[in-house]
């Protein structure tokens, strides 16, 4: 389990939430108090404890299950959410928590429909369409998520980390402007949160803003260079005719492995690398499934053969990229770009693009 999953996942149970240095546990008769940096055996046992103090069991139960979560018990979790139902099938929590679990184990289609129920049984928005649009972005319903994080919107027009979500799953769909403006809201309310610089910076290459998308992307990476923003960075600031984009990337790059994901990607302009071990390293140490590493490995390729004026070449691989079948990297958004400036026609991954403005 994720830790920033995991923080997430206590604030259904928590009075105040998680970003309080401690949250009063709900199990009603016990009145604990439980850290909310808890190990998961810690919230197990507060849950045991609670239960056995005479709180209520139900709450309890679900209290466990995110113990059982932060241990990634995905089955005892499963288990203890499914005693809740037992008790209670309108207890709203316990299919969330239960969906939490099946998201986890692998069973996302079982995930989905937990978070239905829980959504029908009026679980607020800020937990159960923020839990059901995440994974329908991992599930690539982008179209969906982006209206479970509007939905989030109506009912919190605050929520800092809805904006961010909303932006990012407008930006898969190419609605730039409203992808900007929610990113761009999301850092208003948190600047701190370098996702949304780093997911601003991308749309705002994408929209040839390209002084703009340099000054998000040094912003994202403000605490540690990373490759594939570092390639993107040198991409913007060479679009933007910076004459210090050929030293910052060095510079960057000199922190970086080249022989490692994704540290061989400003090795590659570097020359460095060639593009054939580029792809090689990037297929053997990619962090993501096959066809996602071949996919930004294919874009950078491309990239690479563009910058020494072989276009044929450059759209062959940015066709491939494509091709890949990936939708939600910004390496495939930015191979749309590159194939309609040359002349080819892309369609829109957006689902709804007949029916929108030009402004969407």
């Amino acid at each position: 389990m994720h830790l920033a999953r995991l923080s997430f996942v206590c604030v259904a149970v928590a009075l105040g939430g998680c970003t309080v240095t401690r949250y009063v546990n709900p199990c009603y008769g016990a009145g604990l108090l439980i850290p909310t940096d808890a190990t998961g055996d810690e919230i197990v046992a507060a849950a045991d404890k609670c239960i056995a103090d005479g709180g209520e069991r139900k709450q309890g139960l679900i209290v466990r299950a995110a113990g059982r979560l932060r241990n990634e018990e995905y089955d005892r979790s499963l288990a203890d959410a499914d005693a809740a139902i037992a008790l209670d099938p309108t207890y709203a929590d316990a299919w969330y928590y239960r969906g939490y679990a099946n998201e986890e184990a692998g069973n996302r289609e079982a995930a989905g429909r937990d978070f239905d129920k829980a959504i029908d049984l009026g679980l607020a928005p800020g937990y159960a369409y923020r839990a059901r649009g995440r994974l329908k972005f991992i599930e690539n319903d982008f179209l969906g998520a982006y209206r479970d994080f509007d939905t989030i919107l109506k009912a919190n027009p605050d929520d800092q980390e809805a904006y961010r979500l909303r932006g990012s799953a407008a930006a898969v769909l190419e609605r730039f402007a409203q992808a900007e403006a929610d990113l761009t809201r999301a850092i208003e309310l948190d600047g701190e949160d370098l996702r949304a610089y780093s997911a601003r910076g991308y749309v705002r290459y994408l929209t040839n803003r390209y002084p703009e998308a340099a000054a998000d992307l040094k912003m994202a990476m403000r605490d540690k260079t990373e490759g594939l923003k570092t390639a993107f960075l040198y991409l913007a600031m060479r679009a933007a005719n910076d004459p210090e984009a050929w030293a910052e990337m060095q510079r960057r790059a000199a922190t970086l492995d080249p022989n490692s994901y994704p540290g061989v990607f400003p090795y590659l302009f570097l020359g460095q690398v060639s593009i054939d071990d580029m792809i090689g390293i990037a297929e053997r140490t990619g962090k993501h499934s096959l066809p996602e590493n071949q996919s930004e490995a294919f874009f950078y390729a491309g990239q690479q053969e563009l910058m020494h004026g072989n276009i044929a070449a450059a759209r062959t691989w940015f066709e491939k990229t494509l091709a890949t079948g990936v939708i939600r990297f910004d390496e495939i958004r930015a191979s749309r770009k590159e194939l309609r400036a040359m002349g080819v026609p892309v369609p829109s991954p957006d689902p709804e693009a007949g029916k929108l403005s030009r402004a969407d």
